[in-house]
Order: C-alpha cells, then sequence, then structure tokens
C-alpha cells in the first residue's frame, strides 16, 4: 500500500510497557470493588448476596494489550515496513458494552466496542542513515460487533468464580496516517495515508469473579450503582481486519492477548 509506505518512523517501544499499563488499570478496578465498605450488621455470604441481585442487563468491558497491525503481510521479498520503522506492538485501549439478552446456562450478549491505538516514530533521513526531527504517527480507531457468550453457569449455580467466555463479529477499522504537522499524510503520487477497512474477529477468554472477595462489599457495589458482578478477564483474539476479501487492502489485524475489567449491570 502507498500510504503505507509512508508512515516511516524508528522509535521502538515494546510490548512490556503496554502490558504494565493493562495490568495497572486492573489492579485498579480490583481495588473499586475491594474498597471498605459501610458498616453493617451483618455480613453477607456469596450466594446471600447473590439472592439480592438487581436485575442484569447490559455489560460493560475495558481492556488493553500489545498490537501491531499486520500491515508486513502485505509485502514479499522480506520487506518489513511496519516493522522497521515502528518497531513491534504497542497499546491497543478498548471499550465495550454488551446487552445481554438471554440467560440460562450462561449469558448471551451482543456487543458494540470501539478501540483506540497510536504510535509515533521519527522518519527516517534520506540523506544520511540517520533519523530526522520530523515525525509519522500511525493512528487506528476499531469498530466492533460482537456475539458473546459467557459460561456463568457455574458460578450461578456453584459459586465457582471462573467463567469462560467466547465472542466473535465483525470489524471496521479507521486509519490514517499523520505528518508533524497532525496533518494527512501523502505520497509522492498523490496518494492519501487515511482510510476504512472491514474484517472480522474471534476471541476465548476467561474472567475471575470478584464477588468472593467481598462478598458484602459486592452487595453494596449492587444496591448502590446497580453492578450485579465485577470481574477481571484474560483475553486471547484474533482480528483479520484486511477488507474481506475486497483486494488493495491495508491489513491492519492482529493476533494477540489483553486483560481487562467487566462490570455486569
Amino acid at each position: 500500500m502507498t500510504a503505507t509506505a509512508t508512515a516511516t518512523a524508528t522509535a521502538k517501544r515494546g510490548a512490556g510497557r503496554a502490558t504494565m499499563a493493562a495490568t495497572l488499570a486492573v489492579m485498579a478496578g480490583a481495588l473499586v470493588l475491594g474498597r471498605s465498605s459501610p458498616a453493617r450488621a451483618q455480613a453477607y455470604t456469596v450466594d446471600e448476596a447473590r439472592s439480592f441481585r438487581s436485575p442484569q442487563h447490559f455489560a460493560f468491558e475495558f481492556r488493553m494489550g500489545p498490537y501491531r497491525p499486520d500491515i508486513d503481510s502485505e509485502f514479499s521479498s522480506g520487506r518489513k515496513p511496519y516493522e522497521t520503522f515502528f518497531h513491534g506492538r504497542h497499546l491497543m485501549t478498548q471499550i465495550e458494552l454488551d446487552w445481554q439478552f438471554f440467560h440460562r446456562y450462561g449469558s448471551l450478549a451482543v456487543g458494540a466496542g470501539v478501540g483506540y491505538f497510536s504510535t509515533t516514530a521519527n522518519n527516517p533521513s534520506v540523506k544520511t542513515t540517520g533519523l530526522t526531527a520530523d515525525t509519522s504517527n500511525l493512528r487506528l480507531i476499531p469498530f466492533s460487533l460482537s456475539l458473546v457468550y459467557r459460561y456463568d453457569y457455574l458460578f450461578q449455580d456453584r459459586q465457582i468464580p471462573l467463567v469462560p467466555y467466547a465472542k466473535a463479529g465483525f470489524d471496521y477499522s479507521l486509519w490514517r496516517v499523520l505528518d508533524a504537522n497532525g496533518e494527512v499524510a501523502t505520497d509522492a503520487l498523490g496518494g492519501q495515508g487515511a482510510g476504512g477497512v472491514l474484517g472480522w474477529h474471534a476471541a476465548v477468554g476467561v474472567s475471575l469473579v470478584l464477588d468472593f472477595i467481598d462478598p458484602d462489599a459486592a452487595r453494596s457495589f449492587d444496591d448502590e450503582l446497580g453492578v450485579n458482578h465485577t470481574h477481571l478477564f484474560f483475553e486471547f483474539s484474533h482480528a483479520d481486519i484486511s477488507g474481506l476479501g475486497e483486494p488493495n487492502k491495508i491489513h491492519l489485524g492482529d493476533t494477540t492477548w489483553s486483560l481487562g475489567i467487566l462490570f455486569e449491570f
């Protein structure tokens, strides 16, 4: 893709920073649930707290993880322009809202999500082997529509706080390459460094329901804010965002993992 070649930069950032950021976000969510609850005359067990739950229809999740758009798969002869300029994975942040329309032996939901990815690096000099002060920025805003199944039957029936889940759906990712002035970059032929690409995704994961840490605080969270359960989760996903067979589209998918926090309400 001509727009891809325009994305020239070489500031290296590893996946370690993304991992650390995701872990900190998850820990912060756990602290929210684990906050000291108001003094009560009675402490509730998980089973008792569950019996007083408010209605549950939605889920909101926030997740972060390392991401590397699969731009280099478009090129032959060992050329790797993305890896050469941007070096490795960088942080992808995403949110998703699910409507849980079916509850029996688990929950079935449809979900809509949006994410944000950005990486910036210095452009190489055309006259020397060094770098210039000018930068290029690659920015992605992926949208997703998913069908989600969470097998929470063992938690609801046996209080086992592990909930496996799976999701699949379609994506549309906006992308743009910006120059040092924040303008959409162009190549020598006048090609614009911006566009949108269709694709699909599939994911599996497992979440840890935090109610067992402090059932009284979980009950209070439900009473005060209507949050039935709070989960920490790990997700493994694959996204093929390359046009759904349409030719000459930039490849923006990845196979990666993420960590996050989920609230059901």
